[in-house]
């Protein structure tokens, strides 16, 4: 792992994030941490190893991402998606988005992909198939409130779906 240098671009990756509804709306929610992406606002990282010590002052906090911990806000190459999908979309409670995102600030580059402090979403796909049109209507709308390109996929099953991502993104 190496901290990259300044860029005066940001490093694009891919991830998954899921639309979780909260009170009739949906927005963006990471899918380990269970944290809220703000809308027209970069989400900034930070570490939530938890700490324990039997001397307090020893406790030892740091920016994200750190080079000797896991944190920060991670991104990766779109093979790396699969990862992350069941084989048929439809069968989650809440639904997957996936998308490009813009990482910069502190950027360390991993065995799959980065980690940064600093991140926003620049493409989101949303695999609607199986939720019903106005409920994949609803979801649509509702993150074009991040103000980037917002567009449905059809298909409903991971190999499908990553297809269709890569056929649409390669064009």
């Amino acid at each position: 792992m190496t901290t990259a240098p300044d860029f005066v671009d940001p490093v694009v990756g891919w991830r998954m994030w899921y639309a979780l509804e909260d009170s009739e709306t949906r927005h963006l929610s990471s899918i380990v941490h269970k944290t809220a992406w703000p809308q027209r606002a970069p989400l900034v990282a930070a570490c939530r190893k938890i700490r324990f010590s039997f001397r307090p002052r020893k406790r030892r906090r740091h920016d994200a991402p750190a080079e000797d911990c896991t944190c920060g806000i991670y991104a990766a190459g779109v093979s790396m998606l699969r990862a992350y999908l069941p084989a048929h979309i439809s069968w989650l409670e809440h639904p997957p988005v996936l998308g490009q995102v813009s990482l910069w600030g502190t950027v360390c580059e991993h065995e799959h992909g980065w980690r940064a402090t600093y991140a926003y979403p620049k493409r989101l796909y949303v695999p609607v198939a199986g939720i019903g049109a106005r409920r994949a209507s609803l979801i649509l709308d509702d993150l074009q409130a991040y103000g980037v390109p917002v567009s449905p996929l059809e298909s409903a099953t991971v190999d499908d779906v990553l297809e269709e991502l890569t056929a649409l993104t390669s064009a």
